[in-house]
């Protein structure tokens, strides 16, 4: 694992109030380098099993992190469970259906809702996340393409 990559990895652990693990530090050095939401699976791979660092491992600390904060958890197109490091500055994604690439949105357009829930009913807002699906412009460019 590169230096970097650990030293991030402890820091969010102390930042969440957890122990710094090897296993820990696997699983989040796999988020960091993914850039983007994984499937538990999909972690488990990137690590292997270095550490007694096995399937079950993952999904447990995978859990551990997210009741932590350090992790949100969101459904992918098929239903299942992605996990993701919850950023302070964190981004939306857009994601399109054809060549099912990823964009982050720069800016969070739920911030202002999220005011206005707490001001029209107190209930604080602790983290969302929001995906929009659609046809990215190159594929909807090939597809005109396709039909000259």
């Amino acid at each position: 694992m590169e230096n970097q990559m650990r030293e991030e990895a402890d820091a969010l652990l102390r930042q969440g109030g957890m122990r710094v693990t090897r296993q820990r530090q696997l699983v989040l050095s796999a988020l960091l380098q993914a850039g983007g939401p994984l499937a538990a699976e999909a972690v488990a791979e990137c690590i292997g099993d270095p550490a007694g660092c096995n399937r079950s491992t993952v999904y447990r600390t995978l859990a551990a992190l997210e009741e932590r904060g350090l992790v949100y958890r969101r459904l992918g197109a098929d239903g299942s469970a992605l996990y993701a490091l919850r950023r302070e500055h964190h981004a939306h994604v857009l994601r399109c259906l054809v060549c099912q690439r990823s964009f982050s949105l720069s800016q969070c357009p739920l911030e202002g809702l999220e005011r206005e829930i707490y001001e029209t009913t107190g209930f604080l807002v602790q983290g969302h996340s929001l995906e929009f699906t659609g046809v990215c412009a190159e594929c909807r460019e090939k597809a005109k393409d396709r039909k000259v």
